[in-house]
C-alpha cells in the first residue's frame, strides 16, 4: 500500500482555511437560527431552507460566494446530522465553532 503526504503550497493552505472559514460561519449561523426559535412559532428550517437561504446569502454577499458552495452546503448537512443525533449522541445541541 502506498503512502504519500501532500504538502500544500502557501496558497493551497490561505485556500483550505478560507474553506474552514465560509464552513464555520455557515455552521455559526444555522445555530443562531435555531437558537432563536422559540415554542408557539413556526419550526426551525430545515436543511432545504437553509439551502435556499445559502443561496440567498451567497448572492448578497461577496465574501460567502467566493467560497466553495458544496464546502458550506456540507456544513449545513453536518448541521443537520448534528440536530438529528442530538438525543442518541449524548452531546447535546450544536453549539458555536470557534477558529
Amino acid at each position: 500500500m502506498a503512502r504519500f503526504r501532500l504538502y500544500p503550497t502557501g496558497g493551497q493552505v490561505r485556500q483550505m482555511l478560507l474553506h474552514c472559514a465560509h464552513s464555520r460561519y455557515v455552521w455559526n449561523l444555522a445555530v443562531e437560527q435555531h437558537a432563536h426559535w422559540e415554542p408557539g412559532r413556526g419550526s426551525a428550517p430545515g436543511f432545504a431552507e437553509q439551502c435556499r437561504q445559502l443561496t440567498e446569502a451567497r448572492r448578497a454577499n461577496e465574501w460567502l460566494a467566493a467560497g466553495n458552495a458544496d464546502v458550506q452546503q456540507q456544513a449545513l448537512k453536518d448541521f443537520a446530522a448534528a440536530r438529528q443525533a442530538r438525543f442518541t449522541s449524548g452531546f447535546g445541541e450544536p453549539t458555536w465553532r470557534k477558529k
